[in-house]
């Protein structure tokens, strides 16, 4: 048992599919690379990641909003959230734009998660370890309508 855990732990890539079926998302877990890959082959860099020395797998992942063309990615270890958008049209819609890039907290392990509220656009970032909440949104209109209030 506790060897199936520590394999699954141990995934640096991760493949996230997406709505439109010749789209898929690479996450690497460790560092926050993610690349658009296409089912012809083509591939592009959405986000080169937060921090290329970084190399606690796990630490990134990506949940999918119900916008089809945006993810969330989270930073489990420190509550840095980011909007990624991927595109099958145009590369200039591609975009991997900071929500909060503040470190709430500083952990050895995941301890954030977020959970979805009523809006497509807004959640709870939740810390697991402690309680501490925040709300955010996240936004295809602009900067200023992307937010982090704490709870």
């Amino acid at each position: 048992m506790l060897f199936c855990s520590f394999v699954g732990y141990a995934q640096i890539y991760k493949m996230y599919q997406t709505k439109n079926y010749h789209n898929q998302l690479r996450l690497n877990t460790a560092t926050g690379e993610v690349k658009q890959i296409q089912d012809d082959g083509q591939s592009w860099i959405i986000c080169p990641g937060i921090d290329s020395s970084l190399d606690q797998s796990g630490r990134f992942n990506l949940n999918e909003t119900k916008n089809m063309w945006n993810f969330i990615l989270l930073d489990t270890y420190t509550g840095r959230l980011w909007q990624v958008q991927y595109s099958s049209k145009d590369l200039d819609a591609l975009m991997c734009i900071p929500i909060n890039e503040d470190e709430l907290a500083q952990a050895s392990r995941p301890i954030f998660s977020i959970s979805p509220l009523t809006s497509m656009y807004q959640y709870y970032l939740i810390n697991e370890q402690n309680g501490d909440m925040w709300k955010f949104q996240w936004s295809t209109k602009g900067d200023d309508y992307r937010w982090i209030k704490r709870q």
